[in-house]
C-alpha cells in the first residue's frame, strides 16, 4: 500500500501541471526556457520569505503567509519585467505571426513555472515520507491520509499559479495593477485556507479545497477571455 500511496499522491500532486508541460510547453525551447527562468524566480523569491522567517522564526504563521505571498508576487512582477524587455528577442524565434497570442502564451508557461517549482518545493518532503510504513489521518478529517489531501492541493496550487500569472501579466501588458492585487488577494486567500486543514475544524479540508477550487474557476475564467478572445480574431484574420 505505500508503493500505490506513492504513486497515487505522485500522480495526483503533478500529473496535471507536468502533463501540460510535456504536451505543450516541451515542444518550443523558448517556452521551456520560460518555464525554467519562472521557476527560479519563484525560488528566489521563496529563499527571501524564508530567510526573514528564520531571522524571526518565532512570528505568527500569518505574518510568514504574508509575507511568503507577498515576495512570491513582488519576483512574479519583476518576471514580467524581465520578460517584457525579452519580449523582441523572443518575437524573433516566435512560430506565431500573433503577438497578441504569444502574449498569452508566455504568461501561461510562465505561470506553470511558478506552480511546478512551487509544487516541488513545497510538497516533495511529504512525497518522500508518504513511501513510509502507515498513513497519517487528516487532523480536520481524519477518514483522509493527510498526504493525498496535501497531493491535492498541490495539484490545486499549480493550476491556480498558472491563472494568477496569466490574470496578472494580462495586467501588466495593459499597464493596470488590479489585476495583480487580485492575484495577491486571491492567493492570500487560498493560502490562509491550507491552515483549516490541519486545524481542528471539523471537515476542515473540505473548506479548504472549496475556497481554492472557487478561486481557480473565478480565476480561470477571468485568465481565460482573452485567450478566446485571441482566437477568435485568428479566425476572423
Amino acid at each position: 500500500m505505500t508503493l500505490a500511496t506513492f504513486f497515487g499522491c505522485l500522480l495526483t500532486a503533478y500529473g496535471p501541471g507536468l502533463s501540460i508541460f510535456f504536451v505543450h510547453v516541451a515542444k518550443k525551447s523558448q517556452l521551456v526556457l520560460l518555464t525554467i527562468s519562472a521557476a527560479f524566480f519563484w525560488l528566489v523569491g521563496i529563499l527571501i520569505a524564508s530567510i526573514i522567517w528564520y531571522i524571526a522564526p518565532t512570528a505568527p504563521i500569518y505574518v510568514t503567509i504574508f509575507l511568503a505571498v507577498f515576495f512570491q508576487e513582488l519576483f512574479r512582477w519583476l518576471f514580467f519585467l524581465l520578460l517584457s524587455r525579452a519580449e523582441q528577442g523572443l518575437k524573433l524565434v516566435s512560430e506565431s505571426a500573433n503577438p497578441r497570442y504569444d502574449r498569452i502564451d508566455y504568461s501561461f508557461v510562465c505561470g506553470l513555472g511558478f506552480g511546478l517549482m512551487s509544487g516541488m518545493i513545497l510538497y516533495v518532503t511529504q512525497l518522500v515520507e508518504s513511501a513510509g510504513p502507515g498513513i497519517l489521518p487528516c487532523k480536520s478529517c481524519p477518514s483522509v491520509d493527510v498526504f493525498f489531501i496535501s497531493a491535492l492541493t498541490t495539484s490545486l496550487f499549480i493550476l491556480l499559479h498558472v491563472f494568477w500569472n496569466m490574470v496578472a501579466f494580462q495586467g501588466f501588458f495593459r499597464g493596470s495593477y488590479w489585476p495583480a492585487a487580485y492575484a495577491f488577494v486571491t492567493h492570500l486567500c487560498a493560502s490562509y485556507g491550507t491552515l483549516l486543514i490541519p486545524s481542528s475544524v471539523s471537515y476542515g479540508c473540505v473548506y479548504s479545497m472549496l475556497i481554492s477550487l472557487a478561486i481557480l474557476v473565478v480565476t480561470g475564467i477571468m485568465a481565460l477571455r482573452p485567450v478566446f478572445a485571441a482566437i477568435k480574431s485568428i479566425h476572423r484574420d
